[in-house]
């Protein structure tokens, strides 16, 4: 009777114990279940553990049934190991790749395990116990970070500017990428864990101690444009141009803890400013020499037009005198009236000679002259007027394709010389096998007004045209010139802003294109 008693006393203690560890294993949070026999069928599921398989059977379904996905995974050969052997199974993230829901896609899941294996009252295993926590979100998240993570550290080792990171007062090199180090001259071996003037000692002496020191007192940034810099890798000689920001860098904690440099080498934007500055300085010195140079031509050229004139009024008094003086006889000698007409077209040619130098003189002040509104057709159609004998005599064909109310803003002195010498030379320089034809144009362009003098007469080969517009330069002599009509015409439309540019093949007429700034 006592013995009965005390086996329902015991009995009931065991329930109890069980009931107490079964509701333990209820509100675990941890997922718990127990698998009984060598077919390891699901004997106990707690909430925790069935939540992670929503609407999947488990309780009395074997392993391989409720969860054949995991028939084939290095997973089994674990559980096999625990329930042959009795060793407890501990890992972290393990790799289970599972179905949550029995219609699911299977997909990574990562646990913390334990198994631990069951023995019965003979002390022979008959199941084992699995203790799992679901880390998937935990381990996805860490993956992320690291992906990106490793983003970054591509990113910072191929930047194109160069980097590094200095931990604390004692600015120790914490991070430096490979722009940084070729930069300094050093390998990241070198530099990494060490003060950044004890191993870039020639710095220490340029005033960054001091720009670092300013950061590190106030926590904030300085940002440099061009500091010149002498570095290890650089000549004795040899300087270097840095564009740089040395900025604070806070920690999770908003503490001020490190300072990160990005720089940029401008050496060589540097020393191309300075250069085009030097440069800029020759020009300008060249240009006063040049503008010297204009202004004694010039006067050079007032003078001698000026001084000449003497003589040559002279030399034409002393040909007027011979021929009043020279008896009849001797003036009607077919040498002596050679000479005189060759003396007399001398002193004449003489005379234009110094007349175009005059002008010549005056376009040094050509440009500053005061510009107007100026009708071309009215300026042509004057000029045609005054030429009207040499058109005539020429039996030349004049076409004029202007409107009337066609303005261009001009000196109208200088316009009218512009064209008189371009409609002269049309009809001057005119071709013996074919009618004269000369056609004047003006017209609005998008920026300026283009006016061409197109004719049909000897034209000029392409080493002619590079001489065309020189002074004193005569192509065709076998008519009257002094070789200085185009040169004043060119010096006249590129004073006041425009262009003049000529097409032509010999005994193809000639086209001369100007343009004026509206």
């Amino acid at each position: 009777m006592e013995r009965t008693t005390q086996a329902q006393v015991a009995r009931a203690e065991a329930e109890r114990q069980r009931q107490q560890w079964e509701q333990l294993f209820l509100r675990a949070p941890a997922a718990i279940c127990i698998f009984d026999g060598p077919e390891w069928v699901y004997e106990f599921v707690n909430p925790g553990y069935q939540a992670m398989f929503p609407g999947r059977a488990l309780l009395g379904q074997r392993l391989v049934n409720a969860l054949p996905e995991v028939a084939d995974q290095p997973l089994m050969d674990i559980l096999r190991h625990v329930y042959d052997t009795g060793n407890t199974f501990e890992g972290r993230e393990v790799l289970v790749p599972l179905a949550r829901t029995a219609e699911g896609p299977v997909e990574d899941i990562y646990f913390d395990l334990t198994y631990m294996a069951r023995y019965n009252e003979q002390g022979q295993i008959d199941g084992f116990v699995t203790y799992a926590y679901d880390v998937t979100q935990q381990v996805l998240a860490r993956h992320e970070r690291e992906q990106q993570q490793q983003v970054l550290q591509r990113v910072f080792e191929q930047a194109p500017v160069a980097i590094f990171v200095l931990e604390g007062p004692e600015y120790l090199m914490k991070v430096v990428n490979p722009a940084m180090s070729e930069m300094l001259g050093r390998s990241a071996a070198n530099l990494l864990g060490r003060p950044y003037f004890e191993v870039v000692p020639e710095l220490a002496g340029q005033g960054y101690p001091e720009l670092l020191a300013q950061v590190w007192r106030t926590g904030q940034a300085v940002v440099i444009e061009e500091s010149p810099a002498h570095l290890a890798r650089h000549q004795s000689d040899e300087v270097g141009y840095f564009a740089f920001v040395y900025q604070p860098v806070y920690d999770a904690q908003n503490q001020f803890s490190d300072i990160m440099c990005v720089t940029v080498d401008v050496t060589s934007q540097v020393v191309a400013r300075q250069q085009v500055l030097a440069l800029n300085a020759e020009l300008n010195a060249a240009n006063q020499q040049l503008t010297r140079t204009n202004v004694e031509l010039d006067t050079f050229i007032y003078t001698a037009s000026h001084d000449l004139k003497a003589p040559i009024t002279n030399i034409e008094g002393i040909l007027l005198a011979l021929r009043e003086h020279l008896p009849p006889a001797v003036q009607q000698d077919a040498l002596v009236a050679q000479l005189l007409d060759m003396l007399q077209r001398t002193v004449t040619r003489f005379q234009g000679t110094i007349t175009q130098l005059t002008d010549i003189g005056k376009l040094q002040l050509a440009h500053v002259g005061p510009a107007e509104p100026v009708a071309v057709a009215a300026v042509v159609a004057d000029v045609l007027q005054d030429l009207s004998p040499a058109i005539r005599a020429a039996e030349a064909s004049i076409t004029v394709d202007v409107a009337a109310d066609l303005l261009i803003s001009f000196s109208p002195a200088n316009l009218r010389s512009i064209v008189y010498n371009l409609l002269s030379n049309a009809v001057k320089y005119r071709s013996p096998n074919r009618p004269t034809q000369v056609n004047i144009r003006a017209e609005y362009t998008q920026q300026a007004v283009l006016l061409t003098v197109q004719d049909n007469g000897l034209g000029i080969s392409e080493r002619q045209q590079r001489q065309l517009f020189g002074l004193f330069q005569r192509l065709h002599t076998h008519v009257e010139g002094t070789g200085v009509g185009l040169y004043i015409v060119k010096r006249l439309v590129e004073n006041a802003g425009g262009t003049i540019h000529v097409r032509s093949q010999p005994d193809a007429g000639a086209r001369f294109s100007l343009t004026f700034p509206q």
